[in-house]
């Protein structure tokens, strides 16, 4: 608030601020700590890694001759514009079809079906269903095949893969990223 004079020429004085009183770092340090134990815990997870725990039986992989000689076996190839059925190759649809177009999915449950039925009753506890997929396929496509193959009574599912110790570092995310 300035103090003002009627004479003109007079000089203006200003009163002096009361002083500032220091500032409390109490709210800083406990936006600190917060921020602290949100980054800890984010970096102790990314630190976990996948490793064998006794308790647990994993599923165990096959090579494709020692798969191919097994009389049980049902190919399922999964392409981006087509999904092929059995040993013979049989156009099944698109793999949008499998979501989609209910008599794709009851064709692809009788194929099943009598492809499980034609297996003699000594080898039904071996066999398998074997998918062959694109890398670009979505996983509920490949979810309906799973399911229709359990429920026509395969026990055995593998999946096609390629071995590659790297895959991590060629791996593409569906981001892009």
């Amino acid at each position: 608030m300035a103090l003002r004079s009627s004479k003109p020429g007079t000089r203006v004085v200003r009163k002096k601020a009361d002083d500032v009183q220091g500032l409390s770092i109490t709210s800083l340090l406990d936006v600190l700590t917060i921020i602290l134990v949100f980054l800890i815990k984010n970096v102790s997870m990314e630190a976990v890694k996948i490793s064998e725990l006794p308790d647990m039986i994993y599923p165990t992989t096959i090579t494709t001759e020692n798969l191919m000689e097994n009389a049980a076996v049902t190919p399922v190839k999964i392409y981006t514009d087509r999904v092929l059925l059995g040993n013979d190759n049989q156009l099944l649809g698109s793999p949008a079809d499998l979501t989609e177009n209910p008599q794709v999915r009851s064709d692809m449950v009788n194929y099943l079906r009598y492809e499980f039925n034609v297996i003699p009753e000594d080898k039904k506890d071996d066999a398998c269903l074997i998918v062959q997929s694109d890398s670009n396929i979505p996983c509920g496509y490949i979810t309906e095949i799973v399911g229709a193959a359990v429920g026509t009574g395969f026990a055995n599912i593998y999946f096609a893969t390629l071995e590659d110790e790297q895959w991590l570092q060629h791996h593409v995310s569906s981001t892009g990223k």
